[in-house]
């Protein structure tokens, strides 16, 4: 199958099931963006605009993983009941740009919370052109891990019914939890190697140290090399063990 005709396929899919729900229902995007906001409420009532700065970072960071994560349940809803999925395995489109198509339609799903964040991260601290890229690098990464995430997890779904407690539970684990929306340094230094094993705080605290927070030292070379890493296991995993062809 040709580039184009790839990048075709990937634009159809944003827009059958990204841009086009989200028309004619916008009130699809307020979920994604209703907790974040209610934490940096709570934490810039009782903690003070200085912490509350760091709930902004971790609102972006929350938007783009509950938008993305719900890939795993409209994956499993296009593959179970409407049964488009198999159109797409019996036709040349590779399961990349699939993926790729209904994981881009999931950004529409955050955007209008991904666009507050974004500038409520810009109005609140001094952005060059550098941080800015970083911002939008650990942005993208959290996209790319968490897509890949919830696709892998779709494909080992049998009933649309087993998918409904992953969602909201992978959104702690991976935004609520880690420290995503509070410093690092709040967490003991014997146990914050449990905050690295979630992917999202290597890419919060990328954007915490973009936008001038202090994060404890830590170094964002490895912050970078580890968001990194972390998002291409995660890709390679989906490769491998997502069900594309049903037995």
């Amino acid at each position: 199958m040709s580039i184009r005709s790839q990048l075709r396929a990937v634009a159809t899919l944003a827009w059958f099931d990204g841009i086009l729900p989200n028309l004619r229902s916008p009130f699809n995007t307020v979920n994604f963006v209703i907790s974040p906001l209610t934490i940096l409420f709570f934490i810039y009532l009782f903690a003070g605009p200085g912490q509350a700065k760091f709930a902004i970072a971790g609102g972006l960071i929350a938007v783009i993983v509950g938008s993305s994560i719900i890939l795993e349940t409209e994956a499993a809803f296009i593959r179970l009941v409407t049964k488009l999925q198999d159109m797409f395995v019996a036709s040349p489109t590779p399961q990349a740009s699939y993926v790729l198509g209904l994981a881009i339609g999931q950004v529409f799903n955050g955007l209008p919370g991904i666009v507050l964040f974004a500038v409520l991260i810009l109005t609140n601290a001094t952005i060059s052109p550098l941080q800015g890229l970083l911002i939008a690098f650990a942005a993208a990464l959290t996209w790319a891990s968490v897509s890949a995430l919830g696709f892998m997890i779709s494909t080992f779904a049998r009933d649309m019914r087993d998918l409904w407690v992953y969602s909201p539970l992978i959104t702690v684990l991976l935004a609520f939890l880690p420290p995503v929306f509070y410093p690092i340094t709040v967490i003991p230094v014997s146990l914050r190697w449990l905050a690295y094993l979630a992917p999202t705080t290597y890419c919060a605290l990328i954007i915490q140290q973009a936008a001038g927070l202090p994060t404890g030292g830590t170094d964002v070379g490895i912050d970078i090399i580890g968001a990194t890493l972390y998002t291409l296991f995660l890709a390679a995993a989906a490769a491998l063990l997502s069900r594309w062809r049903q037995r």
